[in-house]
């Protein structure tokens, strides 16, 4: 063989082994293309406008700060309004920590949900299989209370049954105790009485079932599945924090900060999560059936049943001019809305407001937290409900 030859065989292997070294990156290899996900624009209209309007109803009411989340479907809209504190003027951002007040109510009946998942309790276990302490002035009625009564307020006690003490820092073990000696106001399943205390006995009867803390269970079956990060359940995880809202109260000067205080924090289940914006937002993806490896729909579904009727005509719903009826359900409201059902709450601790929403049958979630009781926050869920109302047609017809 030639050495002209040997030289081009040589020159042509060499070629070869280059070529195929460069086309093996993974830079070059040719891949399948993929479309981007298109957005909707009357989506992003219908946001727009919420959000527009409800920072003009906060522009005016001049509330510290408030951060806002609109959810359809797995997309997620926050907006920012305002200061951390009239002191320092930091601004409010995704990850500044609230009070979430009685929002808190809703997990509680979310990790209840859970917990049936897992077989670890039942809707209808009776509460004194779990504490022989609990005892009302009826003791028929004592032994027919089952966790669903807790969560939505029909046990039979009277409104707002030793909210004093809860507010007072008295723990939910000891005011159980106390509550043979408090008249009835009917049998259990048959009358709304909105509560605290009686409410957060469900902590006590979770820890009985699991031999873990309320506040652990949280954590680990729904702060930590859903990268909540900012989420918790004391006051010193929320004063220790350089990002927390600071809490405000109002004056004929304007807004002054206040301290954050011990309220809730021995009725977690009732008043005691706290929780960004950011956290919010992936919590009602959550309620939206969008995390079933951590709760499907079905698991879901009784927590959203109506189960006892509650009067309209209240202070929560006063500008609700499309509300037809209202019940609840095990931690939340549901509502009929211009024909529509919307599982609703509202919570207020400490000058924190809280307001939260969702529709499941059009797949949208609303929540607002605010570091000062503005009376405007009742407005808002209605203007998120009604300015999606004005674009619903456009964005379920709108196709790719």
């Amino acid at each position: 063989m030639s050495k002209k030859w040997l030289l081009y065989l040589g020159i042509t292997t060499l070629a070869y082994f280059l070529w195929v070294s460069y086309v093996s990156k993974e830079d070059h290899i040719i891949k399948p293309y993929v479309a981007k996900k298109a957005v909707n624009p009357y989506v992003q209209q219908w946001v727009d406008d919420s959000f527009n309007q409800i920072g003009k109803l906060l522009k005016d009411s001049k509330v510290p700060g408030t951060a806002v989340s609109i959810v359809y479907r797995d997309q997620v809209f926050i907006r920012t309004f305002g200061v951390r504190s009239v002191k320092t003027k930091e601004p409010i951002d995704q990850h500044s920590v609230f009070r979430i007040a009685s929002l808190s109510k809703s997990f509680a009946a979310i990790l209840t949900a859970r917990l049936v998942k897992e077989n670890k309790v039942r809707w209808k276990n009776h509460v004194k299989d779990y504490l022989p302490a609990f005892q009302l002035s009826d003791n028929e009625q004592t032994d027919r209370i089952q966790l669903w009564h807790l969560l939505s307020h029909t046990s039979g006690l009277p409104y707002h049954t030793y909210t004093n003490l809860v507010e007072a820092g008295i723990s939910t073990a000891d005011i159980i105790t106390q509550l043979k000696t408090v008249d009835l106001v009917g049998p259990e399943g048959t009358v709304y009485s909105y509560q605290n205390a009686p409410f957060s006995i469900i902590g006590e009867v979770h820890r009985v079932a699991t031999g873990k803390s309320y506040e652990q269970l949280l954590k680990e079956k729904i702060f930590d599945p859903l990268g909540m990060m900012d989420a918790s359940t004391n006051r010193a995880s929320i004063v220790g924090r350089t990002n927390t809202a600071k809490p405000h109260k109002p004056a004929k000067s304007g807004w002054y900060e206040t301290k954050i205080s011990n309220k809730y924090y021995t009725a977690v289940p009732a008043g005691g999560v706290n929780a960004s914006i950011n956290d919010m937002s992936t919590y009602l993806r959550l309620l939206l059936g969008q995390f079933p490896e951590v709760l499907t729909s079905e698991d879901l579904a009784p927590v959203f049943t109506p189960i006892i009727k509650t009067p309209v005509k209240r202070r929560y719903f006063g500008k609700w001019p499309r509300l037809r009826s209202a019940a609840y359900g095990l931690g939340w409201r549901i509502l009929d809305y211009a024909g529509t059902k919307v599982s609703y709450h509202s919570g207020f601790v400490n000058s924190y407001k809280g307001e939260m929403a969702v529709n499941h049958e059009e797949q949208i979630g609303f929540c607002l937290l605010m570091n000062g009781a503005g009376k405007e926050a009742k407005l808002t869920v209605p203007i998120f409900l009604d300015t999606f109302e004005k674009y619903k047609q456009s964005i379920n017809q709108w196709r790719p």
